[in-house]
């Protein structure tokens, strides 16, 4: 029934597509097995300059304006809760509870009925007039709602298009109430965040500061690794590399891709539609492209390992092994071992080698960005 938030992602643009195929390939490995130590890298690329480069990208300074948006949109709305009103009819924002039932071709259909359901009005959550056709209704009324699904609808495609019927029987109508910003709701907030010591609004806004910095830096040294060897790559002169890898590379984004859909209750066809506006030849031609670039960049990254003597050594391994065990929660570092692709998590130590070489080699500025 609910309508799939879909505007902001159809149309997402192809290179910002590509970088996130590309880096999902670097998460997981199964499919043919060719890797690295199987080929001798500088058979399959020439190296250009790699250091000595200049790049340049944005980093935004964390600052109150977006920590108090932060608070206003969405952490306060979050806790927000629903008062009863009565004596007037249902109005834009107000949430109401409801209960309905579906109908095509005069049949109840999976899926279309609910009983004591919450629906703010404005939400769009529902299929487009629902919530605009219960506008005016007071409690008590049933209303008889005549409308389509859109087309596609990849939560039921045997919906797709299709005209319907829902009757809605209005319960009651409330309106939400946002919580003020002040030290109680820091304490609530905190402890429903897991945050220690959050007693002031000023604890609460520190943390969010402190979070949003990580996560920004995060952001910038992933912006400044992909810019890195974009730029270095443009230098070299690649052959094609190995089939099989390509292939490594291509399973590898398309596991990920799939479990992303799942997550999603979709399947990989449903879910790459509906974000990127992608068809099934469409977006297996864009993994392939993909796959080929990801192999390419470490191709690349090896040729620098093995002149600048950057192979990951045992002790490396063993320290990233370590960490990955008690980041994930997995029990031994036997279970963990049965679920990796231990050759893959080797290549991934030598890339993170290559880019602490190349972050250090090359000319790396920011531009500071300032959101008023």
């Amino acid at each position: 029934m609910k309508q799939e938030e879909k505007k902001r992602k159809i149309g997402a643009r192809p290179a910002v597509l590509a970088a996130a195929l590309t880096a999902s390939a670097l998460l997981c490995a199964c499919g043919s097995k060719e890797y690295l130590k199987d080929i001798k890298a500088s058979s399959y690329v020439t190296l250009g300059d790699y250091t000595g480069v200049e790049v340049n990208e944005e980093k935004t300074q964390i600052n109150d304006t977006i920590v108090n948006d932060y608070l206003e949109s969405y952490l306060l709305p979050s806790f927000a809760t629903v008062e009863e009103v009565s004596g007037r009819s249902v109005e834009e924002g107000d949430t109401v509870n409801i209960d309905y039932a579906g109908y095509l071709d005069g049949e109840q259909f999976d899926g279309g009925t609910a009983s004591g359901q919450s629906l703010t009005i404005g939400s769009h959550r529902f299929i487009d007039g629902f919530e605009e056709g219960l506008i005016g209704a007071n409690v008590g009324d049933t209303l008889s709602l005549n409308l389509s699904f859109p087309d596609p609808y990849p939560n039921n495609p045997d919906l797709a298009g299709k005209p319907v019927v829902f009757e809605v029987t209005v319960n009651s109508i409330g309106v939400q109430k946002i919580p003020e910003l002040d030290d109680a709701f820091a304490v609530t907030a905190g402890e429903a965040m897991g945050i220690e010591d959050c007693t002031t609004v000023q604890n609460l806004k520190d943390y969010l500061t402190e979070r949003f910095q990580e996560q920004e830096d995060l952001r910038f040294e992933t912006a400044v690794e992909n810019s890195l060897t974009n730029r270095i790559m443009a230098n070299c002169t690649f052959k094609e590399p190995p089939a099989e890898m390509v292939e490594r590379f291509v399973q590898n984004i398309t596991d990920v891709q799939t479990a992303q859909a799942q997550v999603q209750g979709m399947t990989l066809d449903d879910y790459m539609l509906n974000y990127y506006g992608m068809d099934q030849a469409t977006y297996k031609e864009q993994f392939q492209t993909n796959a080929l670039t990801g192999a390419q960049q470490y191709i690349m990254y090896q040729a620098i390992a093995d002149i600048e003597g950057l192979n990951p050594t045992d002790e490396q391994i063993q320290e990233e092994i370590d960490s990955r065990v008690e980041a994930y929660g997995y029990e031994s570092e036997e279970a963990y071992l049965e679920s990796v692709d231990q050759q893959m998590l080797e290549e991934q130590v030598m890339r993170d080698n290559v880019m602490a070489f190349l972050k250090e080699n090359n000319a790396v500025t920011a531009t500071t960005a300032v959101v008023d």
